[in-house]
């Protein structure tokens, strides 16, 4: 199946004249499967009102006779070092409801009405230098949304993205020597998940971006998530992106493009990492006026360069590297950065912000 020329159908090419082109969720579209070759993933991006922005995510993946449990945590503090960890899991237990999972470091907690998602992290490290735990409780403001029927059609296999793009988080973070903060934000949560398909075989260059103002100001939430297919299944590109706004209409986009601008070397010797990002943004209000959006971010505090092979046996990580794939990530936040909107019939805005990105490549 992973060799064969299938080229991609993306869930927006596959929308019918006449058919809404944004959708909404529904339970499906979050569920863990866990069958097959693929890979899935809960996610939850936020960003407190003391500045501080987080993620903490729990992945699965299979490759053949491989699965793989793991969880993923990212701390951003002004003026602080930040944190990046990924721990394996050996375990992973889902719900009754088959949305909740747990794990030995992460347990995600669904509400019956899904409106609401607790985090429970802990990375059960001894050095108490080292040790990290965190609760935090996302409750969406608004509804989730795919491209059409979120399904997008790669190399004999499926790629879905489904986002619950706004909501209020309630977090006691515990990092450290004792360092408790505890404190509210906004955030979103993503669910991704691929069946039938190698990870490598999704897509090469992905972007995906998070950008949020002070969560005591008129708030809103910036999402995006653009990459594209290999060439040999299309060299197509898949992309969507909300900006949601507190009591306006949300805005979709689905027609998009991002720009790597003034490339540089980094440590990796395979790729070069963009100091500034241009996003354009075209899509839909939703009470039907046409929106475009300019997003122009530097790289002002870069993160993190993974290598996703790092932990990989040498000689086993040159061979994959060689045959089969070279996947790095890499993250940076911006605070000071700006939103360029207009609206149909209205003045343009700017939208002041802060912002994450995180860039994964794979050639």
């Amino acid at each position: 199946m992973f060799w064969t020329n299938h080229k991609t159908k993306s869930a927006l090419s596959l929308v019918k004249e006449g058919s809404p082109v944004i959708t909404e969720t529904t339970k499906d579209d979050f569920i863990w499967l866990c069958k097959e070759n693929g890979s899935e993933t809960q996610s939850l991006y936020y960003k407190l009102n003391n500045g501080y922005f987080l993620f903490v995510q729990y992945a699965w993946a299979r490759v053949s006779i491989s699965t793989t449990f793991q969880t993923n945590f990212f701390l951003y503090r002004p003026n602080k070092p930040g944190i990046f960890e990924t721990i394996n899991q050996s375990t992973m237990d889902i719900g009754k409801d088959k949305l909740s999972v747990s794990g030995e470091c992460l347990k995600i907690h669904w509400g019956s009405d899904m409106k609401e998602i607790t985090f429970a992290y802990n990375n059960n490290k001894k050095d108490p230098e080292q040790k990290i735990s965190l609760i935090a409780t996302f409750k969406t403001s608004s509804k989730g949304y795919k491209i059409g029927e979120g399904k997008n059609h790669i190399a004999g296999g499926t790629a879905l993205h489904a986002f619950l793009p706004a909501g209020s988080v309630e977090s006691t973070l515990v990092c450290g020597n004792g360092e408790t903060i505890s404190d509210n934000g906004i955030g979103m949560f993503i669910r991704a998940t691929s069946q039938h398909i190698l990870p490598y075989n999704i897509g090469t260059d992905w972007s995906l971006s998070i950008a949020t103002n002070n969560p005591s100001q008129n708030e809103f939430v910036f999402s995006f998530m653009h990459y594209k297919t290999p060439e040999k299944y299309g060299g197509v590109v898949i992309s969507q992106g909300a900006l949601i706004r507190r009591n306006l209409p949300a805005i979709y986009f689905y027609n998009n493009t991002v720009e790597y601008l003034e490339l540089t070397k980094g440590l990796n010797k395979f790729y070069e990492i963009p100091k500034m990002l241009k996003i354009t943004c075209h899509g839909i209000t939703d009470d039907g006026k046409k929106a475009s959006l300019i997003f122009i971010t530097k790289n002002t505090t870069m993160f993190a360069e993974i290598d996703v092979l790092g932990q990989l046996n040498k000689i086993i990580k040159s061979f994959v590297q060689a045959l089969v794939t070279r996947p790095y990530i890499f993250e940076f936040y911006e605070d000071g950065a700006s939103l360029e909107l207009q609206i149909e019939g209205q003045n343009n805005q700017t939208l002041p912000c802060s912002s994450f990105h995180e860039l994964t490549m794979m050639k």
